[in-house]
């Protein structure tokens, strides 16, 4: 197959991923020899005359972190999914499967028959996706999809600079947690689906926003999710992000009032062989530096609106304050959401009038649409599949469509819940039907013992470090395109993974306790739920993430617990607090973090796992009819033996009475406990042996016991 090389930048992006998709099913495109060599550029090899042949395997983008020992971690050649077979890596490495190579074949005759170069890189990009995401580039850990967008986004965007300079632009949408959480306890649940959904399609927005302000096509925005967005641009638009924060600050200050702001940084104009990490480090500072003066963009008389009251809305007929425009849309908006598969993306929308969410995107060009199936072909807009179910098996329609993994998971109500719920709140029940997103009060009732709901904030450990020095990168583009696979191998968990379990809980708890993503994306997450499960999820997304990474890079959480009426962003600040704090532990071999704080306790994994093992057994040895007093000198005990420093600053357990006292109390314990003797004696021994004692189990024994005494405690009656 031979084209000409074009010269308008959405086509020459479209020509790039031909070629590389033609590379990889055995096909011949013949192209510029300047694109050759940046495609050898950006593989970090010295530029040949052919294009770049690609191998057989694609290793883990995670094996290029310093200072670990490589695991022996390969990527499996599966389409994308969001199941554990597609998404953790394997010991053997094998190659790309004939069903790969058929979906990518289909893709480029289809593309080939595309009159508009819009349409043709879409097709391109839905098809390299899909079947490109675990196929091998010439550039070791990142996947044909990875390489040949950056490549297709530098082609790009030089083909649109005279001075064949390109630069990095970047955005952070700030103001988040005062935007999401910052709603009144009740109804809580109908109103943060839709929030933190639109905060996710805002920042979309701000980043198509900026693709068409540079004329610049969908492949140049590298990176979109958890409120940030990084792209590709020509070189002489470094010069617009002035203009650019005023014209967005003008949008989201008239619709917000300065609590959302996205701030923009852009690295000065650069070859693309002078890209370095200090190129990166000059773009997160460019985005600091303008996030610390936010708004300072605007003239003055629009900056002093920031500080000019809020008048309250004018009172109804009844007396009560008038319903919100936005706030009404964004639960409107949770409500689609519950039922969506596929979120449609008109990227060429006029302007909408009024106060809603979908005022906003519009005036930044952009309206999105939640549908709960699509009809294929879409004409004019571009359609993301949200769940795996909704792709076609067939390829020719697959590449039809885009996937885009949301961690939208809610348990909803069933009829059982309804009749539970009418006792628990009669007036609200009467508004809530089948299928509807369950309250919190709902969650907080279906708690083993104690009714609280529970709040997870997690997220990974010196992610800055990891992405600056913790990465062994090769000079040049293919350091960016190394970390733009972090990134998507990031987004790939925390945006699929973590929504596939939370799925799963829903699924099987039978009205046992459920889970309320509030948000996951990026590299941390938000949950709430019913506070007994949120724990055990917290230890499979750890162990997940530690398999998924390689166990090259490790996450802390902080959980806490609260009545279902506590303030939400209350209840968000005391997990951050306590988030904090499993950051700040440091283990006795002086590794910090790789924590979790519970219950008001710091520990590590390894000592979660012990206390949950504990916990098991605990309850298990007082349901079967041992006193509860067991757990009472259990924790009396901890708190006497907690970790001392000694004088060179080093952990040391404190030996003293109350190991003595405590083996005392549990052997008489034991002996009031009939049949059950042995297994409190086995306890006993477990804890104050002299292994016992240099392993420090009673310390997480302590938590366990906490625990267990919550789940095991008779119901409150308190709401």
């Amino acid at each position: 197959m031979t084209t000409s090389h074009p010269t308008d930048p959405v086509a020459t992006a479209a020509h790039v991923l031909q070629a590389w998709v033609a590379a990889a099913v055995g096909e011949t495109i013949t192209v510029s020899p300047d694109l050759v060599a940046t495609a050898w550029q950006i593989a970090g090899q010295s530029p040949q005359v052919q294009w770049p042949p690609l191998p057989d395997h694609l290793a883990n983008v995670f094996t290029r972190l310093v200072g670990q020992a490589p695991p022996s971690a390969w990527q499996p050649p599966t389409v994308l999914q969001c199941n554990a077979d597609a998404l953790f890596p394997r010991a053997q490495p094998a190659t790309p499967t004939a069903a790969l190579r058929d979906g990518l074949r289909t893709g480029l005759a289809t593309a080939a028959q595309a009159t508009d170069p819009a349409n043709r890189l879409e097709l391109l990009l839905n098809a390299l996706q899909r079947y490109g995401s675990a196929w091998p580039s010439p550039l070791a850990t990142v996947s044909l999809y990875d390489l040949a967008r950056l490549h297709a986004a530098v082609a790009a965007a030089l083909t649109d600079d005279a001075q064949q300079q390109i630069c990095l632009l970047g955005g952070d949408l700030s103001g988040l947690q005062e935007f999401l959480y910052s709603i009144p306890a009740e109804g809580a649940a109908r109103q943060l689906r839709g929030r933190s959904l639109y905060l996710q399609l805002l920042t979309d927005a701000c980043a198509q926003w900026v693709l068409h302000k540079s004329g610049m096509p969908l492949c140049n925005l590298l990176y979109a999710g958890g409120g940030q967005f990084y792209a590709v641009l020509p070189g002489r638009f470094a010069n617009e992000v002035l203009a650019w924060r005023r014209e967005l600050g003008q949008v989201l200050l008239e619709h917000h009032r300065g609590v959302l702001y996205v701030a923009l940084g852009a690295t000065a104009p650069f070859n693309p062989d002078q890209y370095s990490e200090q190129t990166w480090h000059e773009l997160t500072r460019a985005i600091d530096t303008d996030k610390r003066r936010r708004f300072a963009a605007l003239d003055d008389a629009s900056f002093a609106r920031i500080f000019q009251p809020r008048p309250p809305r004018p009172p109804r007929s009844d007396g009560k304050e008038a319903p919100d425009p936005l706030g009404e849309s964004l639960a409107d908006l949770g409500r689609q959401l519950t039922r969506a598969a596929v979120l449609l993306v008109d990227p060429q929308a006029s302007a909408v009038s009024g106060a809603t969410w979908r005022s906003v995107v519009s005036k930044l060009g952009v309206n999105y649409e939640l549908t709960e199936q699509v009809r294929l072909p879409v004409a004019k807009r571009r359609a993301l599949a949200l769940t795996d179910e909704v792709v076609p098996s067939e390829p020719k329609q697959a590449i039809l469509i885009g996937q885009r993994y949301l961690v939208a998971e809610a348990y909803r109500l069933q009829d059982a819940d309804l009749s539970r719920y009418r006792e628990l709140d009669p007036e609200q029940a009467e508004e809530l039907r089948t299928g509807d997103v369950a309250p919190f009060n709902l969650l907080a009732d279906q708690s083993k013992g104690i009714r609280r709901i529970a709040v997870l904030r997690m997220d990974v450990d010196n992610l800055g470090d990891l992405f600056g020095r913790g990465l062994q990168r090769p000079a040049g583009l293919a350091g960016l395109a190394v970390t733009a696979a972090l990134s998507s191998a990031l987004s790939r968990f925390f945006e699929g993974w973590v929504g596939e379990l939370c799925r799963q809980v829903n699924e099987q708890s039978q009205g046992q306790g459920g889970i309320y993503a509030v948000y996951s994306g990026g590299d941390d997450l938000f949950l709430v739920g019913s506070w007994h499960v949120l724990p055990e999820l917290a230890r499979t997304i750890r162990a997940d993430f530690i398999r998924y990474a390689g166990g090259a890079v490790t996450v802390s959480a902080g959980i806490t617990l609260h009545q279902a009426g506590y303030p939400l962003y209350q209840a968000a600040e005391d997990a951050g607090t306590a988030l904090e704090a499993a950051k700040s532990y440091e283990h006795p071999d002086g590794r910090s973090k790789d924590a979790i704080t519970f219950l008001g306790q710091t520990l590590s994994w390894m000592e979660f796992e012990q206390a949950a093992t504990l916990k098991d057994e605990l309850i298990d040895v007082i349901e079967s009819g041992a006193p509860r007093s067991l757990l009472m000198t259990i924790q009396a005990l901890a708190v006497r033996a907690r970790q001392r420093f000694n004088r060179s600053g080093q952990v040391q357990l404190l030996v003293g009475p109350w190991v003595w006292q405590g083996a005392y109390q549990l052997t008489r314990l034991a002996e009031r406990s009939g049949d059950l003797r042995p297994r409190i004696e086995a306890l006993r021994e477990q804890l104050l042996s002299s292994e016992g004692i240099a392993s420090r189990t009673i310390i997480p024994a302590g938590l366990a016991a906490r625990w267990a005494q919550l789940i095991l405690r008779g119901r409150d009656t308190r709401r």
